[in-house]
């Protein structure tokens, strides 16, 4: 900054020469412009040059005049000295002498010649050099002042302008005020307000006591403090007098620093001006910006004069800092506190609160403790009232904050000599031995121990020290000399080892187990006898279990040592060695076999080790159990099951060998999961769908053939087949490993059957399992293939009836000659095929040759082609007759496949027959063709066939000698009237009127059976009424013919229902049931010995009157 100034002022001086020059030559020229319009001659560029010439001559002739006598006329007398000068050029000057016209000589008085030769060296040249000093400015500026020389004056008070400091600022000022410089003096003002703070109070030390209170008064904001800062007692004097009625007011304002007038003073060790300042109602607890308390900060500044002049003057010493909340204590015990500042303060200690805290709680002597502020420290604790235990914020006290952060053991001492408490406990429920525990600090646990700490202790999660140190300090595998001092000091110190840790639930043992073994040692040496070797932490587990569980077996073998019991139980009662089975720790197993545990314990639910084991998948302990000699095969008390099926359920094939090697039962026969039979192991792992555990079983040598049981004689439950065997079960679940497994086995029944006969292979088909049928086929032994189940059907047929044909196929490439095997019923599998409709089966069949001619062997002897006859399928009686079934072939009863065929009205089939050559003309053993069976079953359409395309003869008799049209008339119902037109249509003269062998028309049959629709049609086609058979009996002689005629709800004639008002009415002569309107002719019926009129039906009326007219029956 003061370079910069001083460049400023370096360029404003010479801008200022520059000015001064310019002005010279302004003045030149614009007196030659005077000359020049003065003169009455014409101007022109010749006259302009002349006057400039003339008045720069001029100038230069008068500054050549001085000191020289050539037109002198004046002398002037100064410092003894006389100087020739000429009046035009003092004249020219100044008015100040008047014209001089006449003077002759001039006295300057008191002015030293080198201040008048600067003064006339001027006049003559107006030359001043601006380099002169301040001494010589001023004083030329004050005979320039004197003597009138304004352009001088000018001149000088620019030059002091522009070199105006806060050196030369005062001195200037004081010379502006006395000439009464008003533009010098506001300019000095302005820069003692603008740079105030740079002036010292040396810069005003020979100002006016006056003068400088009225400058400070035009300039200064706060006149007080700075009368202060200048340390002008007299200026004080003033001010006091004229503001006598506001100085409580002013004398406690701050400047624009916000510091007070008192402040000002005592920091600048003004005790005097102090003093006055109190004395004109200053307040001595007036608080600044800070709000600080001018004790405060004297203290701060360690200012013990100013201290005992404001406690002297009675200033309060209970200050307390509002930001901070430090008190006067604090401050001296957070500094190095001199040895008089210390004096004092045990002067007034007794006017302190020495427990107060600030903001963040601490206490002096947490302070002079955290300053290690050791004489001070000594005179707080040296005071009764001193309270040593005060925590700060963070909750340490004044002895943590020594031994844990200051490692001052001689600090710590004092406090506790002077009761400060070993056990106190922060915010978090730490005490002083978990914060030393924590830090590894064995020289403050020492330290507290040897002081009678509570080494047990608790924190809010009941930890100890000892839990601490051991949880967080200790490396697991490594155990430092310092580490095991710690511990020892611990220990013999009377650390609790039974207490539990919240958090984690174990004790200091516990926690020691976790660690190196030798960290264990060093407990179990240090300690006292009675370790408590049997505490439990959270989860129930002592030290030793804790040990093994952790797989620290060299621990395990210490607490051994140290009396822990190989055989203990967990809290639940559960045995070490069945709680180390059930976790799967073959290690930990292996080390309790290895010390002598005993290994015939259970589990509380009474589960041998053994079986636990096997559970468990331990397969090496269970080798280990088995040899040390368990019992392999007690069964479980739950399942009743070995330990053999736990292993193989649990997929444990290593285990299951290792019993199996060791001599277990493979059968292990039980009650089944759904409690209605016993089992084998076998059956019930085929029964699970364990592939795996039935396959281990088959090949470890179990009872293949073995069957289900039942329960004291009881039935079981209808889905429990007690004669499957696993071969059964396997096959019918589609375990084909198993199936493999057990037709390798040379022991298994591949023919055994169940309760319904079936075989495996009958399975196999029903499941349509192609795989596990193949795997039977390929069996040395096909025995099965002939089996018949209780509904008679091998295999082959079973196959076939599900239209199985790969089955089937496979069959019978195993067994060529499967497909003639007979069932129940006589019947091969072609006659059950073609029986069933299996046009796909019967194709298969005859695909493999099967002789299609082979009768059913049973008392009909009926063939494949009677069977397709009577089922009615074209395709299948087409292929049969293709593969060279006979068609004429009989049955034991004559019947040929055409008559069966009729029969079945299948005229479709009696075609295809004629097509083939059938004879229609072949009789059974009662005489009756084909032709006689179809009239007889009404097969309208067959007859048709046969009376139309074949050769039959429509006239042939039974041994009944019965014809076509007898039997026709046999048949009840509108088959037969169809069937009498279709045959009359065909053969219009046949003969209505032949006899059976019993004498009977067919007119008389259909009368006898009751068929009046065929009576009234035969009677159309002229058929004989009245003929007799050979018993005599005609239609007139039979009483009752049908019930069918005498009753009903229609007539027989017009089929009018009768009602109320149409009655019913019965002709007398055919006994017909006719209505009013149909019997209203009456005539004597003399045949029936009837005398009298009786009522006739119309057609039994022109009978009786007309006779039997073939007009008439053609009409009816």
């Amino acid at each position: 900054m003061r370079s910069h100034l001083d460049l400023l002022r370096e360029e404003y001086s010479q801008l200022q020469a520059k000015h001064v020059d310019l002005q010279r030559r302004y003045d030149l020229l614009a007196a030659s412009k005077r000359l020049t319009s003065e003169s009455e001659i014409d101007s022109n560029k010749n006259d302009d040059e002349s006057a400039s010439n003339f008045v720069q001559r001029l100038v230069s002739v008068v500054s050549q005049l001085y000191e020289k006598d050539l037109y002198s006329d004046i002398t002037i007398h100064v410092d003894g000295r006389q100087l020739r000068a000429h009046k035009l050029i003092i004249y020219s000057r100044t008015n100040y002498w008047g014209d001089l016209h006449d003077v002759d000589n001039l006295d300057l008085g008191d002015m030293n010649y080198g201040t008048a030769d600067i003064i006339l060296r001027w006049m003559y040249s107006d030359i001043f050099d601006p380099k002169y000093g301040d001494s010589i400015v001023l004083d030329v500026l004050s005979y320039a002042i004197l003597y009138q020389l304004t352009a001088l004056k000018d001149r000088c008070e620019n030059i002091l302008v522009g070199r105006l400091d806060i050196d030369n600022c005062v001195k200037i000022y004081q010379f502006a005020e006395k000439e009464n410089l008003e533009r010098l003096r506001d300019e000095c003002s302005e820069l003692v307000a603008a740079r105030w703070n740079d002036f010292t109070a040396q810069h005003f030390a020979d100002m006016d006591a006056a003068l400088l209170y009225k400058m400070l008064k035009r300039r200064s904001k706060h006149v007080l403090s700075s009368i202060i800062k200048l340390q002008r007692e007299d200026c004080l004097f003033l001010y006091f007098v004229e503001n006598d009625l506001r100085l409580g007011e002013l004398t406690n304002e701050p400047d624009d620093d916000q510091n007070l007038p008192l402040d000002i003073a005592l920091s600048s060790g003004q005790l005097n001006i102090a003093k006055l300042l109190v004395e004109h109602k200053a307040d001595l607890n007036k608080l600044d910006k800070d709000s600080k308390s001018f004790v405060f900060k004297a203290v701060e500044r360690g200012d013990v004069e100013a201290c005992e002049f404001l406690a002297s003057y009675g200033a309060s010493m209970t200050y307390v800092n509002g930001k901070t909340g430090e008190t006067l204590l604090h401050v001296l015990a957070g500094s190095e506190t001199p040895a008089d500042l210390l004096k004092w303060a045990d002067k007034y200690i007794q006017q302190f609160d020495i427990n107060a805290t600030d903001k963040q709680s601490r206490t002096p002597l947490f302070v002079a403790v955290e300053k290690e502020n050791k004489p001070f420290m000594n005179l707080l604790v040296s005071q009764t009232n001193v309270n040593v235990n005060i925590p700060d914020v963070k909750g340490r006290t004044p002895l943590e904050l020594a031994l844990l952060e200051k490692k001052n053991l001689e600090f710590a001492g004092n406090l506790v000599e002077h009761g400060a408490d070993l056990n106190v406990m922060d915010k978090e429920n730490q005490s002083l031995l978990h914060k030393a525990v924590s830090e590894d600090n064995f020289a403050v646990i020492q330290f507290l121990t040897s002081h009678s700490a509570n080494v047990n202790i608790v924190n809010t999660s009941n930890a100890t020290p000892l839990h601490s140190y051991l949880m967080k300090v200790i490396p697991s595998s490594n155990l430092s000399e310092q580490h095991s001092d710690i511990l020892k000091l611990l220990v013999k110190a009377g650390a609790d080892l039974s207490i539990r840790e919240t958090s984690s639930g174990l004790t200091p043992l516990h926690l020691a187990v976790q660690k190196d073994s030798k960290v264990l040692e060093v407990i179990l040496e240090a300690a006292p006898l009675g370790l408590p070797l049997t505490v439990v932490d959270s989860s129930g587990r002592t030290p030793f279990w804790a040990a093994l569980e952790a797989a620290k077996f060299p621990a395990a073998q210490l607490l051994l040592r140290s009396g822990a019991n190989i055989n203990e139980s967990t809290p639940d009662g559960k045995p070490i060695l069945i709680k180390a089975i059930e976790s799967k720790r073959d290690d930990i197993i292996r080390f309790l076999l290895d010390n002598k545990a005993d290994a015939g314990v259970s589990s509380v639910e009474g589960a041998s080790c053994l079986r636990l084991a096997v559970k468990n998948g331990l397969t090496s302990t269970v080798d280990r159990l088995c040899k040390l000699g368990a019992q392999l095969d007690i069964p479980d008390p739950e399942t009743g099951l070995p330990p053999i099926w736990m292993a193989l359920s649990n997929d444990d094939y290593a285990t299951a060998s290792v019993l199996v090697a060791n001599g277990c039962d493979m059968e292990g026969d039980s009650i089944n999961s759904e409690g209605n039979c016993i089992e084998s192991l076998l059956l019930r792992a085929v029964d699970a769908n364990d592939q795996k555990a039935a396959v281990f079983l088959i090949k470890n040598g179990c009872n293949v053939n073995a069957v289900r049981q039942s329960i004291d004689g009881k039935s079981p439950p209808v889905d429990i087949d007690l004669l499957q065997t696993a071969l059964h079960l396997s096959v019918q679940w589609c375990l084909t490993d198993v199936t493999t497994a057990l037709i390798s086995n040379s022991k298994c029944k591949i023919d055994a059957q169940d309760s319904d006969g079936r075989t495996a292979a009958h399975f196999a088909v029903i499941n349509d399992d192609q795989a596990i049928l193949t795997l039977l086929l390929s069996h040395p032994d096909v025995s099965c293939l002939s089996v018949r189940d209780r509904y008679g059907l091998t295999p082959l047929a079973l196959a076939m009836k599900q239209k199985n044909n790969k089955a089937a196929e496979a069959i019978c490439k195993r067994l060529p000659h499967a497909a003639l095997f007979v069932n129940g019923n006589g019947e091969n599998l072609l006659h059950s095929v073609v029986k069933s409709n299996d046009f796909e089966s019967v194709l298969f069949l005859l695909g493999l040759q099967t002789d299609v001619n082979i009768p059913v062997q049973n008392v009909e002897k009926t063939t494949a082609l009677h069977i397709a006859a009577e089922v009615g399928n074209e395709m299948i009686m087409r292929n049969l007759i293709l593969a060279g079934a006979e068609i004429n072939a009989q049955t034991l009863d004559g019947l040929t496949p055409m008559h069966i065929a009729a029969t079945a009205n299948h005229y479709e089939i009696v075609r295809i027959l004629i097509e083939n050559g059938g004879n229609p003309n072949i009789s059974d053993s009662e005489g009756n063709n084909a032709l006689h069976y179809a009239v007889s079953k009404g097969s309208v359409e067959s007859v048709k066939v046969l009376l139309i395309e074949s050769d039959v003869d429509p006239f042939s008799v039974n041994q009944k000698k019965q014809n076509i049209l007898h039997l026709c008339a046999i048949t009840i119902g509108p088959q037969s009237v169809e069937m009498f037109k279709t045959v009359l249509e065909i053969i219009p003269q046949f003969p209505l009127e032949v006899q059976d062998l019993y004498g009977n028309t067919m007119f008389l049959l259909s009368y006898i059976n009751g068929n009046a629709d065929l009576c009234r049609l035969a009677l159309r086609y002229n058929a004989c009424l009245a003929t007799c058979n050979y018993t005599g009996q005609s239609i007139f002689k039979i009483d009752t013919p049908t019930k069918q005629l005498l009753f009903g709800e229609y007539c027989s004639d017009c089929e009018s229902k009768f009602t109320i008002t149409m009655r019913k009415h019965h002709c007398r002569h055919c006994g017909r049931l006719v209505c009013a309107k149909c019997s209203e002719h009456q005539i004597p019926i003399v045949k029936y010995n009837l005398q009298k009129n009786v009522r006739v039906c119309h057609m039994c009326f022109d009978v009786l009157t007309l006779g039997n007219s073939p007009t008439d029956a053609a009409f009816y």
